[in-house]
């Protein structure tokens, strides 16, 4: 696993001084994938003022030590360095109520949410890998590290990401995961809703969103309980189109949402799920211009001068909805308005700008 300098050096002091470290979760998830690594987390057995004492020299944060993680900056770099722990309940179905340090890896990582992310890495140890996290990754299964019932019960966000890798990775999530996850979707009331949001908006920008929307209806309609006005029917139709649509948010949050007759009903939505004013703005875009025609030249510059996106953004989203829409016609129309300066806002014509001349305009200069 090719490592970063930094990471190499961090784990390579811990070593020189007594104590284990390991690159553990995403990281080595997405090596083994063989996708973008955005960032590496280690765990060590040495207890935060041991991991300090270490990197005496280095500058340090106390970015979580009371949960026990300690930030080193090497040349600048970043790595947060987290001490193996394990956990008690969960009261607030989120956090912890308390957190007892240890000094076994296999503890740390019984913690954790799902098998491929307790895989852990060392640079000439390899992988470690206690609850069979490679295997699910070879079978694209998402399982929960031992009990599903007690890690959803532990953190209710562990649903959300349960069904955001699904639709990242195009995994099955396991069985008995399944049926705990579903079980226990109650208690994502206990999560915020930006997290919420955040969690939902990655996983409607994933590559197999529309598969997991499908399959998880009666999850996402806990979310926007408005979504149960659609068929059976209906709901298939909007993940199909999903599944058609660009990776964007705004785009396929507006597909969603377009079945929806009431404009001032996605607004209520976007509102309570705390999108930021620009997408919800966006979004919105979308749903007030979906059924505008664009046929001709004069529908064409009525469009443009509702949109606020780009035009060809705005094709996308209508050739999703109508995969028999010719998108090279309004496209072609719009490149023209735009190429002979057409006049299609009030900010052309505060600025001067005219309408195109009609085509006898040369003539006029001979009327009487």
């Amino acid at each position: 696993m090719p490592l970063p300098q930094s990471i190499h050096t961090v784990i390579r002091r811990l070593n020189d001084a007594g104590f284990e470290a390991y690159v553990v979760g995403g990281a080595v998830r997405s090596w083994l994938l063989g996708t973008d690594i955005h960032d590496y987390d280690i765990t060590t057995s040495a207890l935060p003022q041991e991991v300090k004492q270490v990197f005496q020299g280095y500058r340090t944060v106390n970015t979580g030590i009371r949960h026990g993680t300690v930030t080193v900056l090497d040349h600048g770099n970043p790595v947060e360095v987290t001490t193996y722990r394990t956990e008690t309940a969960y009261t607030d179905h989120r956090h912890p109520d308390s957190v007892a340090f240890c000094r076994s890896l296999r503890e740390d990582c019984a913690r954790r949410d799902f098998t491929m992310n307790a895989l852990c890495y060392h640079p000439e140890e390899g992988i470690r890998d206690f609850y069979g996290g490679v295997s699910d990754l070879e079978n694209h299964v998402i399982r929960a590290v031992g009990d599903p019932n007690i890690r959803f019960e532990e953190d209710a966000l562990r649903i959300l990401r349960g069904v955001r890798f699904a639709a990242q990775l195009g995994f099955q999530i396991e069985a008995e995961t399944r049926a705990a996850l579903l079980e226990k979707k109650d208690t994502l009331s206990y999560v915020s809703q930006e997290r919420i949001t955040a969690e939902f908006s990655k996983t409607i920008a994933a590559p197999y969103a529309g598969a997991v929307l499908e399959e998880y209806r009666s999850l996402f309609v806990l979310l926007i309980p408005e979504l149960q006005a659609y068929s059976d029917a209906q709901w298939r139709e909007r993940c199909a189109v999903i599944s058609r649509c660009p990776e964007d948010v705004c785009l396929r949050m507006a597909v969603l949402l377009s079945g929806l007759d009431d404009l001032s009903c996605s607004d209520r939505i976007l509102r309570r799920m705390k999108f930021s004013n620009r997408d919800r703005s966006t979004i919105l875009n979308y749903l007030e211009t979906k059924d505008m025609p664009v046929d001709s030249r004069i529908d064409m510059r009525r469009v443009m001068n509702r949109l606020t996106v780009p035009v060809s953004s705005f094709l996308d989203f209508r050739c999703a909805e109508d995969p028999s829409l010719d998108r090279s016609a309004p496209e072609s129309l719009a490149e023209s308005i735009q190429k002979d300066g057409d006049c299609y806002t009030l900010k052309q014509l505060k600025a001067g700008k005219t309408f195109r001349k009609p085509v006898f305009a040369e003539n006029v200069s001979q009327c009487p």
